[in-house]
């Protein structure tokens, strides 16, 4: 294979080479304002946040440290009682799951929210625990699934109703497959 050479003729009057180039230089020009147009802003909010309007005003970073390291306040739970019981078949006879469930928040609120919020909960809980197998409910791996799922459950019923909605876990106390 052989290079090709392309003869390239001088810019001048006349010629397409400098119409090109200042096109060129008038394009590149237009992006550069426009890019500056988008990332000052930007820039201004990051470093001179007091003195740019529309700024938001951060946190400095040790508080918002502080903030995430300190716990709201002492966990409290609550039990839904009485216990759940559900009826499931596995191969033609009818099993029962009976769980003792509670949940854990930091604030009075949330507790509260849960109280209030009692029958949908453990409607909720039931219509979502009746739909399992024996296997799901007899390994660990579907009992942790059950828990995630059912503090899922619970924070989305919250949210549903409350603003307030800080339940942090959930947790079977007791649970009975027969």
């Amino acid at each position: 294979m052989a290079a090709e050479e392309i003869e390239v003729a001088p810019a001048g009057k006349g010629s397409k080479g400098g119409v090109v180039k200042t096109l060129g230089i008038a394009v590149g020009l237009f992006v550069l304002m426009l890019a500056s147009q988008l990332v000052a802003p930007m820039l201004a909010c990051n470093f001179m946040p007091g003195l740019m309007p529309g700024c938001e005003q951060a946190a400095p970073a040790d508080e918002v440290k502080k903030a995430k390291d300190e716990p709201k306040g002492p966990p409290q739970y609550l039990a839904l009682d009485p216990p759940l019981v559900v009826s499931f078949e596995d191969r033609q006879a009818i099993r029962f799951l009976q769980v003792t469930v509670e949940v854990m928040a930091r604030d009075e609120a949330s507790i509260t929210a849960v109280t209030t919020h009692t029958p949908v909960i453990r409607n909720n809980l039931l219509m979502l625990m009746g739909g399992r197998t024996l296997s799901d409910l007899t390994s660990t791996e579907g009992k942790e699934l059950l828990r995630t799922e059912s503090l899922t459950e619970v924070q989305r019923i919250l949210k549903q109703f409350d603003d307030k909605n800080d339940i942090e876990e959930l947790y079977f106390t007791s649970f009975v497959v027969q």
